[in-house]
């Protein structure tokens, strides 16, 4: 009499059984290993430009070290932020032809569909990938008056596309503290 411990349904019985151990094993072994932390503190400000960690902080990765790094050239003020030296998110302020929809920046600059998210007052335009807004400087003697243009700020982010929701909290946030911040004295 033949065993049913050999035959062909039990063999295969306990291969599945033991695959199916092994999977639990491993899911539960990556669940408890621990993850990489942000060990640096959220900037407060981008390049000068306040910006709330708790905006800011949802578009930064984990990592050891934030650092920070500005340019002004050509009308346009640029400012990098890395974390462990690799540049994650992008933000500038640049001078465009007057009347120039927002969406059309966004899509020139940071690679934005045109048919992404317009705010309701048509001031932003964002996505995953970034967004731009527009820039209302209240001293307007701070502007070059040979300008005939409107200036703009732009957000990048660099990798994967982040919450569009937290992108549009970071343009709105950049873009409305941005006149305090310098932004309107930017020399052509």
């Amino acid at each position: 009499m033949k065993s049913r411990e050999n035959s062909p349904h039990a063999t295969c019985r306990r291969l599945i059984v033991s695959l199916g151990a092994l999977s639990c094993a491993l899911l539960i072994s990556s669940c408890s290993e621990s993850t990489k932390e942000k060990e640096y503190e959220t900037p407060q400000a981008v390049c000068g430009i306040k910006v709330p960690a708790d905006i800011l902080d949802p578009l930064l990765p984990e990592g050891e070290k934030a650092t920070e790094r500005s340019t002004t050239a050509s009308g346009v003020k640029r400012c990098y932020v890395s974390v462990d030296d690799k540049v994650v998110l992008s933000a500038s302020i640049e001078w465009y032809e007057a009347d120039t929809p927002v969406a059309e920046i966004a899509s020139q600059t940071v690679g934005a569909d045109p048919d992404d998210k317009v705010s309701a007052d048509k001031r932003y335009s964002y996505s995953g990938k970034g967004g731009a807004g527009l820039i209302r400087c209240e001293d307007s003697s701070k502007i070059d008056k040979d300008v005939d243009g409107d200036l703009y700020s732009i957000v990048q982010i660099s990798g994967d596309p982040a919450d569009a929701s937290a992108v549009l909290k970071m343009v709105e946030a950049y873009t409305t503290a941005a006149p305090a911040g310098g932004g309107c004295e930017i020399d052509i």
